[in-house]
């Protein structure tokens, strides 16, 4: 928000925070007799009228007519959720759910996770896994015959992988000197990318003492398949957004359901959460995550002991019980990155 929005008076801050807590309970617009009866006639409706006239200046409501009852813009809504909003606190039964739940191998809880997520908020829940790719600690060979090599792969995580490679003429000494030249030099504790990228500068290099058989010890022995999509985004509760009363056309609709499952929508949840840290609220059209106005992400960031990085949240209409689902999605971002 800028310097500008930053400097609303703290009556109009509560006058919009009244609005909008209205229109999140019952969906219903506003005029100034509405909210003067709503604080107890602290303020008069014409004092009211004159607020709503200095926060409309913001962009923060929108009207249909001069004298109608004014309802929270998209953009006002992100100004609330990031100015004005009060989470609760996590309810007794919700903590204790997720407190109880044994989350053995993280890694392999991404159903449970999402689970919980869609049953605590009854909203679609996602949870986003930017796997970091690891690297290889070392790479040693043994020769079976004279035609078949076998690699032994260790990466820096304590798994290891076996590679038997078979070549169509007999290997020779002098290739497997020049492979233990190249292991020595170029693979200890380096990335998949980086040892493709050493092979192809040694190939290059020493292409004169290079035969085919060497090369093919080298491309099909040490070259690791990198994974170029290291994302896993996992979604629960879809039908939730379909079947509920959200005024939305069901083409934006088809729209956000298929950036799920293309997996565009996780790219681009990864970018908007890189620069941020705790929860973080995307509202409508004030985002760029989805065209569809009418929904709300809530999402929070973890990363586990291990350094496994990714984000979890929720998905539902932008009408959606922030205070609620705010502290619940904290939690359990909380309890993630508390895991191995």
């Amino acid at each position: 928000m800028n310097k500008k929005i930053s400097e609303i008076s703290q009556r109009a801050k509560f006058i919009f925070k009244v609005l909008v807590e209205n229109y999140l309970t019952t969906g219903q617009p506003m005029g100034s007799k509405s909210i003067s009866s709503k604080i107890n006639y602290e303020l008069s409706p014409a004092t009211i009228r004159n607020v709503l006239n200095e926060i409309n200046l913001h962009g923060f409501i929108q009207r249909d007519h001069f004298s109608a009852g004014s309802l929270p813009s998209d953009f006002g809504l992100q100004f609330y959720a990031q100015a004005l909003l009060e989470p609760g606190q996590i309810n007794k039964n919700e903590k204790q759910l997720i407190d109880s739940t044994n989350f053995s191998d993280f890694s392999e809880e991404y159903e449970k996770i999402t689970s919980i997520l869609n049953g605590l908020s009854r909203q679609a829940s996602l949870i986003i896994n930017n796997e970091r790719v690891s690297k290889i600690s070392k790479i040693s060979f043994h020769t079976i015959d004279k035609k078949r090599v076998i690699f032994i792969v260790e990466n820096e995580d304590g798994t290891t992988t076996n590679r038997l490679v078979e070549t169509p003429e007999n290997i020779e000494n002098r290739d497997l000197n020049i492979i233990s030249k190249f292991l020595n030099k170029f693979t200890n504790n380096q990335s998949p990318i980086q040892i493709e990228k050493n092979i192809n500068i040694f190939l290059k290099d020493a292409q004169n003492e290079i035969n085919k058989t060497t090369k093919i010890l080298l491309e099909q022995g040490i070259k690791i398949n990198k994974n170029n999509k290291s994302e896993k985004f996992f979604v629960r509760g879809l039908p939730s957004l379909i079947n509920s009363k959200i005024d939305t056309d069901l083409d934006t609709l088809n729209e956000l359901l298929s950036e799920i499952e293309t997996g565009k929508m996780a790219s681009k949840m990864i970018k908007a959460l890189k620069k941020s840290k705790g929860v973080q609220i995307f509202i409508g059209s004030n985002t760029n995550l989805f065209k569809n106005t009418n929904l709300s992400m809530i999402f929070s960031n973890y990363q586990t002991k291990n350094g496994l990085t990714g984000a979890i949240g929720v998905i539902g209409p932008k009408r959606i019980d922030y205070q609620r689902i705010v502290p619940i999605v904290d939690y359990m971002s909380e309890i993630i990155s508390n895991k191995k």
